[in-house]
């Protein structure tokens, strides 16, 4: 009986033996790196996606742009609100279409230039399209106005909207 339980325990300590004494295996490995072919495989696969998807993201990007421009021009009528609040005096706020620019200054015409706005081709808008119903809007330190004023804003056909309402609420309308 002893020789057959210390037969199990040799046994046993040799197979612990064999696994933690076994040298590591090593896998076969292919080359590695790729290809000169397979790079201008994908530059070229890469350039086909591009140009298939450029023509669907164009309006999405135009339609960003009059968005931003559009919510630009509502923080900007804020802030005409706020300076005609803390001069206590009016401001004025006057729309250069042929331009597409806009201006904020004191209602004087020789008084101070608070901010000017391009929106036209030279920068980040790109905007074709700047209008107002107005020329030039008085925001009163109550920030209220004399009329509702709308400004409209587009890029290849796609228009936004920005209302500067006579109780002094701004709001962005839906897109065209």
């Amino acid at each position: 009986r002893r020789r057959s339980c210390h037969c199990k325990e040799k046994v046993g300590i040799r197979l612990r033996h064999r696994f933690i004494g076994s040298p590591p295996r090593t896998r076969w490995r292919g080359p590695e790196g790729y290809t000169l072919v397979e790079l201008a495989m994908v530059v070229v696969l890469m350039g086909i996606v591009l140009a298939m998807a450029t023509p669907r993201l164009r309006p999405a990007l135009e339609h960003g742009k009059v968005n931003a421009a559009a919510s630009v021009l509502a923080v900007d009528l804020q802030y005409a609100q706020m300076l005609a609040a803390r001069q206590r005096r009016p401001v004025v706020v006057i729309v250069v279409p042929s331009t597409k620019q806009y201006v904020i200054r004191d209602r004087p015409a020789g008084g101070t230039l608070f901010r000017t706005r391009l929106l036209g081709q030279d920068t980040e808008y790109t905007l074709d399209e700047l209008n107002s119903t107005v020329s030039g809007m008085e925001v009163f330190p109550t920030g209220t106005t004399r009329a509702a004023t709308t400004f409209t804003l587009g890029l290849g056909g796609y228009r936004r909207q920005v209302l500067f309402t006579r109780a002094g609420q701004i709001r962005v309308l839906s897109g065209s």
